[in-house]
Order: C-alpha cells, then structure tokens, then sequence
C-alpha cells in the first residue's frame, strides 16, 4: 500500500518479523491494519531520505483459563525528523501535532495517532513514541496489544520444490537493514550469504574466483547501480554462469538486461523472495530437485473420477509442483499462466474445474473468476478453486465473494486437493484425460 510513496521519495521500506510467532490469532484484523497504517503512513510522510523499517514480535503471557495469549509488539521506526521532547505529550492529542508548523508543510491533524493509542489500549495494549528529537535520528512508534492463540492447525508442509539449503549467495546493498534482513531471511532457509555495502568489493571478490549460485543485488547504489554491476559480474570467468536478482523500487522492475534472471520489488515479501530464487535455481538445473510427497495422496483418484482440470498459475516451480500431484493422483491438466489465458482456454474448451491462482500477471485470479462467472453464469461455467498462500478468513471471503467455490492453501496439501476434486461434478460435453499414478 505504501511502496509508492516510499519508493517516490527513494526511501528504503523494509519489514522483519520474528520466527515462533503464532500462525493465526484471534483479533480485530481490520483496527490492527488501521493502526500499522497510520503508523507507516506517518513515518513515510515524515521522513525525507533513510528509511521507514517496520518490526513484528512477541512472546506468550502465563496461561489462562482459556486459549493461550499472547503480548505482540509491533514497532515501526524511521529516520525522519524526530519529535522535540518539551512536544512529545501533544503527539496523542486529537487535532493536534507537534509543531503548527509541521501541519502546514507535511498536511495532517494528529487525530490519527489518538484514534490509533485508544484502539491499542481496547486491545489490552499501548501505543508510545521514542524520539531523540533530532532530525535524521527520527522516530521510533511501539504498538503493544494481546490476543488469544487460534485453534491449532495443521500447517501445511511443501511437498515438491528446489532445496535451497547450502547454496552460496552474494548480496549488495548499501542499505544495512535491507542486507540483515535478506541475510537472515535467506539463512531461515539454510541458505549462506556473503553480503557487502560496495558493488566494488562484490566485484572484487568475483574477479579473485569466487563462485556464488546466486547474486541478489539492488538497483540504486551509490557507487554503481545493480544493472551495471550484474553485467560486470557476467563478464567474469566465476560469474558468468551466476543469476542474478535485482531488487529494484516499485514502477522499476522491467527487464532492462539479459544478466537479469528477475526483479523483485521492495519491500521484499518472503514468499516472493523463497518462490523467486526457487524459479531461478530451477532454471539452472535440468530437473526440479523433489522432495518426497507424504501420505494422503488417493492415487486411484483420477481413475474413479475422472475430471477435464484446468491450472492456472503463473510461477513455473507452483505449476510442477501442482502438476506433479496431480499426476500422483491419477490426472493430466492444461496449463494457463495467468487470468486473460484462463480465459481463452475456457472458451476453447470444457472444463470441469480450474485450480485458480489468486495473484497472477495480466489478470489476476478474482477478476477472472468474477469475468468467468458474468459470461458461464450457474452451471455454464467450471467449478473454480482459490490457491493462494494467504489463508486469513478474510482472504477466503474475499475468494468466495468474486464467484470461486472453494479454497485451498498453498503449500498444496494432498488431502485438501483430494477433497476440492472430489467434490467436483462432471460436466456435460467433458472429456476427461485421467492417466494411471
């Protein structure tokens, strides 16, 4: 939401969230964006170069009576121009700001911040400001709040997918919390990187004949931007057969290079990060590694019911993972890799279900499914089943409301698949392709 604002003042967003934190809470999810919203909507418009870092924690409180509870803290710190101490007790006051002066060059009343502290305290929290008062050293907001624990679920467990553990990154950036982010992220998945501020030093190391399996650079760096640094890379003996990653603002991601294997918009969601770097590394080898795929796959499933299944997704790693299930259960699929191709391939031919990917180039899988739903009204029209990695109430809904029957959550669990395909009819004029697992 806020990556174009950021990205127009060239500030680096960056966010890190702890590892143990509880998969599913039980809360207000509408008041608890409200409140990190307006807290990263004010650091942006309050700082004018650096950055805007968001930080996501929290530990268990002693058992109850009933579900467990947890403190979260949610801090949201930048490097903008600070809050005064003799003016910090008017932060929280509606209509108010620090400084009348701030008011008229920034916009903004200060209601935002008292709505934001009372909503944190019906919450069983707090919501305080730190700031040394001095511009460049900026603010540092903590949102505290307690909520119980979700019923446990099962968390889903990859079935099929490139092993990124003990591969050798190197990483550039001149930004030092964008470079501990991504090391850590890329180390939570066995990964080793070896990260640098200077492009030079990167380019040094290159020279002298050391070999990464891959390179994550950034685009804007002071002393030589990523695109002019990935084809140096290119141009060495050690690099030439190294992909590289740019990471780039947003509105600056196309394929300028062919020393470009892909671009990645900041902030840098992980999902996107593990699923890119997968793609890439795949595209290296000359097969997908596969991980063994455990039990709940009904193999004579596809002879029982045979059904005509459309994929439509967009991530080639997703589509051989999705593919290879399938074919484990006994079926063949057509492939679309993205909403317009859903489309086409449905007026070419009848399908009894589509296994939909939410986000997609070109046209993403709600609009889609809601244009599918206007032109095969009831019956006319497949079956069609969300994947997608979000798996909030609220994304499901969102799913259900655009015309799609069902939901399943990625990573694609085999009983869950077994049961959307089950519960899938066949449709006159289907011919369905059903091989042997």
């Amino acid at each position: 939401v806020l990556s174009p604002s950021a990205a127009a003042k060239h500030l680096e967003l960056v966010y890190a969230i702890e590892e143990g934190l509880p998969r599913m809470i039980v809360g207000d999810e509408g008041r608890l964006r409200q409140i990190v919203l307006n807290l990263l909507s004010n650091a942006v418009k309050f700082t004018e170069r650096g950055e805007v870092e968001l930080m996501v924690g929290g530990e268990p409180l002693p058992d109850g009576t009933h579900a467990v509870r947890w403190s979260f803290t949610v801090e949201v710190r930048d490097t903008g121009i600070g809050i005064p101490a003799d003016r910090m007790d008017r932060l929280f006051h509606s209509f108010s700001q620090a400084d009348a002066s701030i008011s008229r060059r920034y916009g903004g009343t200060g209601l935002g911040l008292a709505i934001s502290r009372r909503l944190a305290e019906l919450m069983d929290g707090s919501l305080v400001a730190e700031s040394a008062g001095v511009a460049g050293e900026g603010t540092r907001m903590r949102l505290t709040f307690q909520a119980p624990v979700a019923d446990a679920i099962d968390a889903p467990v990859p079935l099929v997918g490139v092993d990124l553990a003990g591969r050798h990154l190197l990483v550039v950036d001149d930004n030092a919390t964008n470079r501990r982010i991504l090391v850590k992220m890329l180390e939570r998945w066995g990964m080793t990187a070896q990260a640098t501020e200077s492009p030079h030093e990167a380019l040094e190391w290159v020279v002298g004949g050391r070999q990464f399996d891959l390179a994550i650079l950034d685009l804007h760096m002071p002393e030589l931007d990523g695109l002019t640094l990935a084809t140096a890379i290119k141009a060495t003996a050690a690099g030439a057969s190294t992909p590289v990653v740019i990471l780039s603002s947003l509105g600056v991601h196309e394929r300028t290079s062919d020393a470009i294997a892909a671009f990645l918009v900041k902030p840098v969601k992980p999902s996107s990060l593990h699923d890119t770097l997968a793609t890439v590394l795949a595209g290296q080898a000359t097969s997908v590694p596969v991980r063994s795929v455990g039990t709940g796959i009904d193999h004579d499933l596809g002879a029982r019911h045979p059904l005509r299944i459309l994929l439509a997704e967009d991530n080639p790693v997703n589509q051989k993972l999705a593919l290879r299930l399938l074919e484990r259960m006994g079926y063949r699929a057509d492939v679309a890799s993205n909403g317009l191709e859903t489309i086409g391939a449905i007026e070419g031919s009848v399908y009894d279900i589509v296994l939909m990917d939410v986000q997609m180039p070109e046209l993403d899988g709600l609009e889609a499914t809601r244009r599918i739903r206007r032109r095969w009204p009831g019956p006319a029209g497949p079956r069609i089943v969300a994947m997608t990695a979000n798996a909030m109430e609220g994304d499901r809904e969102a799913c259900l409301a655009a015309g799609m029957d069902d939901y399943i959550s990625k990573p694609i669990r085999p009983e869950a698949l077994s049961a959307a395909l089950s519960a899938t009819l066949r449709r006159a004029g289907s011919t369905a392709t059903g091989v042997s697992a």
